[in-house]
């Protein structure tokens, strides 16, 4: 859970510089599956290869990391998967509990929102909240959803500026309820 909150800071490397988008209809585009986890990416997005995170210098326990092709308020909005080993199986309720609480101690902490969603039976949190990465970064907003599997959590994390459009809101919303360790294309022929 302590690698959650420095993921966050790892968020901001990801950034890039633009400006702000209109509204769209957001469905999905792009069925994601590396054999670990699934999501569904919005139109404008695209999946950071392992080359250019590991260029990026980004940690190890990033697996994955989804950009949008077009950028928001000076940024790209990204959303990077982390995983953790844990010291003993536990629930996906349990884990995805102790990371908002986690969360919770970073500088200027506001939770905006808390929804319960369900991935793959097991009920977790959607968490949007907004805090200050580390003292010296401006404030940001991230949505965040946790995972447990077997001994390993898994935590899906959007970074965006403070102001957010529902186009863009709804995006990332995609991205985190459409997770699954499940394979996307089984039992389909």
């Amino acid at each position: 859970m302590r690698r959650t909150i420095a993921s966050l800071g790892l968020l901001l490397i990801l950034a890039g510089c633009g400006s702000s988008g209109s509204k769209t209809t957001v469905s999905c585009e792009q069925q994601f599956w590396n054999k670990t986890f699934a999501t569904c990416l919005p139109g404008g997005w695209k999946v950071l290869s392992k080359e250019t995170l590991t260029t990026l210098g980004v940690p190890e326990e990033t697996i994955a990391a989804f950009q949008s092709t077009e950028p928001h308020a000076g940024q790209l909005d990204t959303v990077t998967v982390t995983v953790e080993p844990l010291s003993t199986e536990i629930g996906t309720t349990e884990y995805s509990q102790a990371n908002v609480i986690a969360v919770s101690s970073l500088p200027d902490y506001k939770q905006i929102d808390k929804e319960t969603v369900f991935i793959d039976g097991d009920e977790t949190s959607l968490h949007v909240f907004s805090a200050r990465p580390s003292p010296d970064q401006p404030i940001r907003r991230y949505y965040q959803l946790s995972l447990a599997k077997e001994r390993a959590g898994y935590s899906f994390t959007g970074s965006f500026p403070l102001s957010v459009t529902d186009a863009e809101a709804a995006q990332v919303v995609l991205i985190l309820k459409g997770v699954s360790f499940k394979d996307p294309s089984a039992g389909k022929e």
